[in-house]
């Protein structure tokens, strides 16, 4: 008998504990009212944002509150302004349109968009004069996010719902959730973890070596402890050079919570732990086949197993821009070749996209050059260099660095 038809027959004939205290949301709550306020029922009336760099989203935001606002605003309020630009414009079919692009690199903000809607009332006989009245604001926050132009995003599900029906944990009893992960041979630079609960909380994370089961000791300093924002996206950020390769799994322990799942998404991935007496791991597809699905883990990260790809532009004023060695420790020379002069410009970001160094800023003729990059006093982790010349970008490109 194997491992998973062992975990099956302890599972079957577990049932008072496993069904009682796990499940849906939806199987707590059915169609009763909300049991406080962090429970989710609805999904934001202007959706989620994801983004590149560079790259816009237009959205029609005109019957977002089903009626048309009297007054709205022009620039919706954004939390990281660095992050990105936002405004909101009236087309020719009268059709409000929100439209959001991005202006650095990576990172997350939260934008408000506000609509003013108000009905006027004469208050004398001869209609000349008015007050408003019946007058609502209506707000509506969603999330953007910005991701690296060259971030893999690992995950075994890909629709996350936070309906109560696909979010699964426990009322009152403290779990553990793991997704597990195998990267073969390559290795990876960890970006970012992405996942959602519907309610509020703590939850306490870790990676852990895979083996047939999720394993109990971190790897390294990959572990500690997050707040949750119930109902959207949340984000444990690395900003050290952490690089994961092989078999391991991502887990997260709260107490009376619900995470988020794609009840399509692939169900061997998604493990379970009733924290207790004689507990064990098993999938939650074991207990019902209506618990089937994947967790809304997600793993931002950057390939680093065969160095750092060069980027080619489609401009003709230069042939190629790469830095060696990548990854580099201390130093890196970046060389490009131009095929006629120009004033030259390479400047270098960190992976928020704030300023770092200037490199050059010049004029240059035909031919190769190179400049270093003395990385001394700056901290590990990815960064960027764009080359410009007269004034427009010609380049943009990524290195390591790992002290």
């Amino acid at each position: 008998m194997n491992l998973k038809s062992i975990i099956f027959f302890i599972i079957t004939v577990s049932t008072v504990l496993f069904p009682a205290e796990y499940g849906r949301l939806s199987d707590f709550i059915k169609s009763e009212a909300k049991p406080d306020s962090s429970a989710v029922w609805l999904e934001n009336p202007i959706p989620d944002i994801a983004l590149r760099y560079n790259e816009k989203d237009t959205l029609n935001v005109t019957w977002v509150f089903n009626e048309f606002p009297r007054y709205y605003d022009t620039y919706p309020e954004i939390e990281v302004p660095s992050l990105l630009t936002s405004y909101v414009y009236q087309d020719t079919n009268l059709d409000l349109k929100l439209v959001v692009s991005a202006t650095s690199v990576t990172g997350h903000t939260d934008v408000t968009y506000t609509a003013y809607f108000w009905d006027w009332a004469y208050t004398d006989s001869t209609h000349t004069d008015s007050i408003a009245v019946d007058s609502l604001i209506m707000k509506d926050t969603f999330k953007v996010s910005v991701n690296d132009p060259d971030t893999e995003i690992f995950e075994w599900g890909t629709a996350y719902s936070f309906d109560p029906q696909n979010t699964f944990g426990s009322p009152t009893a403290e779990w553990i959730a793991a997704l597990d992960f195998d990267l073969g041979s390559d290795t990876y630079l960890l970006q970012e973890i992405e996942f959602g609960y519907a309610w509020d909380g703590t939850a306490e994370w870790k990676i852990v070596p895979f083996d047939i089961i999720p394993g109990d000791t971190p790897i390294g300093d990959l572990y500690g402890t997050v707040e949750i924002d119930g109902g959207t996206p949340n984000y444990i950020n690395f900003g050290s050079a952490t690089i994961l390769t092989g078999r391991f799994a991502v887990v997260f322990k709260t107490t009376a919570n619900f995470m988020s799942m794609d009840p399509a998404g692939n169900s061997d991935r998604t493990w379970i732990y009733p924290v207790g007496e004689d507990s064990l791991w098993f999938h939650p597809e074991d207990i019902s086949a209506d618990y089937a699905g994947a967790w809304y883990i997600r793993l931002l990260v950057i390939d680093t197993s065969s160095g750092i790809e060069e980027t080619i532009s489609s401009e003709k004023s230069f042939d190629l821009i790469k830095n060696y060695p990548n990854p580099f420790n201390g130093s890196t020379v970046i060389s490009w070749s131009m095929r006629k002069p120009g004033n030259a410009q390479i400047r270098v970001y960190n992976s928020k996209g704030e300023f770092v160094k200037s490199l050059v800023s010049k004029k240059l003729g035909i031919g190769s050059h190179l400049v270093t990059f003395d990385a001394s006093g700056i901290n590990s982790g990815v960064y960027y260099y764009e080359l410009q010349i007269d004034g427009k970008r010609a380049a943009f490109n990524k290195m390591l660095y790992l002290k």
